[in-house]
């Protein structure tokens, strides 16, 4: 290792789309044989097919080669090497790059790009105040612990029309009076979710020092938007199962979340080995369910499609698709979306039509769903609602003049 070192004067950007074996030479072949190895063990690990082996192991040489030791290599740069078909085998360089500790991730953050363009008509002023409190939404603060995207997203897309009439009218959020508050929400068809994020605005600002004072203390919340489960008509039902005939996944999904009452993310994690067929049960936590002839049929079709599709795959989950195959991760949300689409139905509706079932043919007895489907005592009475209405909000009803 030498003692002293020449900074360079400025970082070019490098361009690997016209790059080929051939043409280069490695500045450090030790380098590249070392990152070579690396990558022959994550092959060996993650169970890659030869043909992405091949392609994975000419990327990391083609960068290697220009990039000596002690240069971490940007995402950016992965990113214009040749694609042909190998956008699987850019994601995987990219994460035997960041195993090894070699990797500058310089792509721009998909949520902070979309919170951006959210923003983007918003007043410059009134933006950077929200951005402040986005930021600790997202990131968390001292006695505030980071949300999930899920939250920040509706979080931002609650309060965007209310920061987009702000800045017709001022240029900073310390100009927002309680009044402003109270006549925007009686204006809102539902305001709860939108008192919910002002009211959190206003308080991390009021924190963080950016407000004189709160206007949203103390501003009421509405009452919470209910939503009673519905069962699915006949009709869906019939599209579901001659759409499940054609698709093994689906089938299976369907199996999982409309008969044994998974969550959408319990399927999405299922190890293969859940799957119990000499036992006959389906076994993973505190989930052990009777694995039923349709489930069982589900599963036994799948897996042999999962086997014929990645057959060196060292991934332990059940579903898979062309990205976990080669990684031993589970799929996502957008892997589970797409499958039900065009059938006008979500996972989380199929799980809540099963529950919904068993309630009808138990007498919908709160206690017996709590300890079937291990949910809490108020869900327990939030599917019961549909069969035993509250009495309450009938006799208010019917005192209404």
């Amino acid at each position: 290792m030498p003692r002293w070192r020449q900074d360079p004067l400025f970082v070019a950007e490098r361009d690997m789309s016209r790059v080929t074996v051939p043409d280069v030479e490695p500045i450090d072949p030790t380098f590249t044989a070392y990152v070579s190895v690396q990558a022959e063990a994550s092959a060996e690990a993650q169970g890659w097919s030869p043909a992405l082996r091949e392609r994975v192991l000419r990327s990391l040489y083609l960068l290697t080669a220009v990039h000596g030791p002690h240069e971490n290599i940007k995402a950016s740069t992965v990113a214009t090497l040749p694609r042909q078909r190998a956008t699987r085998a850019v994601t995987r360089v990219t994460e035997v790059l960041a195993h090894l500790d070699l990797l500058d991730d310089d792509r721009i953050d998909p949520l902070d790009a979309w919170i951006h363009r959210r923003l983007s008509n918003v007043h410059p002023e009134i933006r950077a105040e929200a951005l402040v409190w986005i930021r600790i939404v997202r990131h968390g603060g001292p006695r505030r612990r980071p949300r999930s995207t899920a939250t920040v997203r509706n979080q931002v897309d609650a309060s965007i029309p209310f920061l987009l009439d702000c800045s017709k009218r001022y240029r900073t959020l310390r100009q927002v009076t309680r009044a402003d508050l109270t006549q925007w929400l009686s204006q809102c068809a539902a305001p709860h979710n939108e008192a919910v994020a002002l009211r959190n605005m206003f308080k991390t600002l009021k924190s963080q020092r950016l407000l004189f004072a709160n206007p949203a203390r103390g501003l009421s919340l509405g009452a919470k938007p209910s939503s009673v489960p519905m069962p699915l008509s006949p009709e869906t039902i019939q599209t579901l199962a001659a759409a499940a005939e054609g698709d093994p996944a689906l089938k299976l999904l369907i199996a999982l979340s409309g008969i044994h009452a998974l969550y959408p993310h319990q399927a999405r994690e299922l190890p293969l080995a859940a799957v119990d067929f000499t036992g006959g049960r389906l076994l993973h936590g505190d989930i052990d369910h009777p694995l039923d002839a349709f489930t069982r049929q589900a599963a036994a079709d799948y897996i042999q499609l999962r086997y014929s599709r990645w057959p060196h795959t060292r991934n332990p989950h059940l579903f898979l698709s062309s990205q976990t195959a080669h990684s031993c991760t589970p799929v996502t949300i957008g892997w589970m979306q797409p499958l039900l689409k065009d059938l006008q139905v979500t996972a989380q509706r199929l799980r809540e039509d099963r529950i919904l079932e068993e309630a009808a043919v138990t007498g919908a007895d709160p206690q017996h769903l709590c300890a079937v489907f291990n949910i809490t005592p108020d869900t327990g009475l939030r599917y019961t609602r549909t069969f035993h209405p509250d009495p309450l909000a009938d006799r208010d009803q019917e005192d209404t003049p």
